[in-house]
């Protein structure tokens, strides 16, 4: 059995030069952002979520569209009260194989802007168009899903002359759709989004690098060098477990296991990392993710003098919000600790 103390903690306020969006992990919100209850993805910055097929990039992409609608901050200190919420989800592949009115709720799906453009010129500037037109007190989320599933307008032609005419197509329209990322969308998006209240989430599938040698970059991405100088926010994400149970003698997977990295952070400190469960049907678990966090894979919990096995535990948390409020004082206690534990002791420089 795993003892753990419970105390409140005092997390420093410090000025504010950047406000988030819940990523609906608190774990996560600590990586992205250094802070656990108001962290998460930037707002008024470009976020990209980078992984495989199996590392859950669309369902995070949801998970921000859900905690933007159910829990967004909407009294800001850098932007007026917000008033207005919209949510353009572009699901440029047109597959949405979640249950996403169950995990969500209808009201929630209904709200959401669904959207397929297909090509990078429509997408692009159907999202500069929106930030554009952007009113005080509207706080506008656009998703991108995914910026590989696009092609340029001028492949896209391509590619349908090629189907008339029955012969094989070339490929240079990825290096126009990149040239359209880096020379039009990113550095027209920093533009218009400077003091707009409005997030954009670009996904990313990872790509093997075969070229990349003993000492290069094992895996890449789409997007070309745009994505490394525009972005604010970068997590690299990946599976690294399946969650499972035994049901007469077979072992069921009922979710998943994932890490992040911040490879790349202009909001908070950078190379941090936070590992999360992903349940199917469900979303993100926030409370069994930081149960793990602090007590790794124990059944029973000592809790407020209390043994409980774990399952009761989540469930009590779940029904009591000064017990979830607990729990998160515990997290960001633990991460500022290790934050300040390996500050560097030195003199400062400047007053």
């Amino acid at each position: 059995m795993v003892k753990k103390k419970i105390e409140e903690i005092a997390v420093p306020e410090l000025k504010t030069r950047v406000e988030f969006t819940s990523t609906g992990s608190i774990l996560l919100n600590l990586a992205m952002s250094g802070k656990g209850r108001n962290g998460g993805y930037a707002r008024g910055r470009i976020i990209n979520l980078v992984g495989d097929g199996s590392s859950g990039k669309t369902l995070l992409a949801l998970e921000a569209c859900a905690q933007a609608y159910y829990n967004l901050n909407k009294t800001p200190v850098l932007f007026d009260k917000v008033k207005k919420i919209i949510i353009v989800y572009n699901n440029v592949e047109g597959v949405m194989d979640f249950p996403i009115e169950e995990m969500y709720g209808e009201d929630f799906v209904k709200s959401i802007e669904w959207v397929r453009l297909d090509t990078a010129e429509k997408a692009g500037n159907d999202y500069l168009r929106r930030v554009k037109a952007l009113k005080s007190g509207e706080y506008l989320l656009y998703v991108m899903d995914s910026l590989d599933a696009m092609v340029s307008e001028a492949g896209k032609e391509r590619a349908e002359e090629a189907i008339k005419k029955d012969k094989i197509q070339d490929g240079s329209y990825s290096l126009e759709k990149q040239k359209y990322f880096s020379s039009t969308l990113f550095p027209r998006a920093v533009d218009y989004t400077e003091g707009k209240d409005s997030t954009l989430i670009c996904i990313s599938q990872v790509r093997e690098n075969i070229n990349a040698g003993l000492f290069g970059t094992k895996h890449y991405r789409v997007g070309g060098k745009a994505l490394d100088f525009y972005t604010h926010q970068v997590a690299w994400l990946a599976k690294i477990g399946n969650l499972s149970r035994e049901f007469k003698a077979k072992k069921k997977v009922y979710g998943i296991r994932i890490k992040a990295k911040l490879n790349r952070n202009k909001v908070a400190k950078p190379f941090r990392e936070a590992e999360f469960d992903i349940l199917f049907d469900y979303g993100v678990d926030d409370i069994g993710s930081m149960l793990t966090y602090l007590y790794g894979g124990a059944k029973e919990i000592l809790w407020n003098g209390q043994e409980m096995k774990r399952i009761d535990l989540i469930k009590f948390i779940e029904d009591d919000k000064t017990q979830y409020d607990s729990l998160i004082n515990l997290i960001e206690k633990d991460w500022n600790e290790a934050e300040e534990k390996i500050k560097p002791k030195r003199k400062k420089r400047f007053k």
